[in-house]
């Protein structure tokens, strides 16, 4: 019962990460030509530096939603640097649990050298502007399987920036 529970779980870590994935990759190209004459924090200057990690990061946005590396990046374990990727949606989306949410948080661990990467705690929060109260709704805290970087993925975007 506990290996089915922990597979499970990874299972559900991947596809926690891949629904983000999609959610911010098709959102990206439907709006590809979006750019913002307003200034944006970006994780492609040069120069960034594992130092430079007291700000959040955009590094995806599109009509329905933000994609941020989030501050404080760069601990180190072994030869883990640790990250957590938000994401903020525009209108609410549905938890796996069926409370609505509009930020989304996935926490995790990348090795630079070996080009993989695991999660460890993915959390579904609601943001009420009226009342100005953020609130977790679901939250799932277990290590996924090590999974390697692909080129089009998230963790490519967030390897770039913290790997230098």
């Amino acid at each position: 019962m506990i290996i089915f529970r922990q597979r499970t779980i990874s299972i559900l870590a991947r596809c926690f990460g891949a629904v983000l994935a999609t959610l911010v990759i098709f959102g990206a190209q439907a709006s590809s030509d979006h750019h913002d004459s307003a200034p944006v924090k970006s994780g492609t200057q040069k120069g960034l530096s594992k130092t430079n990690n007291d700000k959040d990061i955009v590094l995806r946005k599109n009509a329905q939603s933000t994609l941020y590396l989030l501050s404080g990046w760069g601990k180190t374990e072994g030869p883990y640097i640790w990250y957590t990727v938000s994401a903020h949606f525009n209108a609410d989306q549905s938890a796996p649990n069926g409370k609505p949410f509009n930020l989304f948080s996935l926490s995790g661990a990348l090795d630079c050298q070996e080009k993989h990467f695991f999660f460890y705690r993915t959390s579904y929060m609601y943001f009420d502007p009226k009342a100005r109260s953020l609130s977790e709704v679901f939250f799932k805290k277990s290590k996924s399987d090590i999974m390697p970087i692909n080129p089009e993925t998230i963790e490519s975007s967030v390897s770039a920036i913290i790997c230098n």
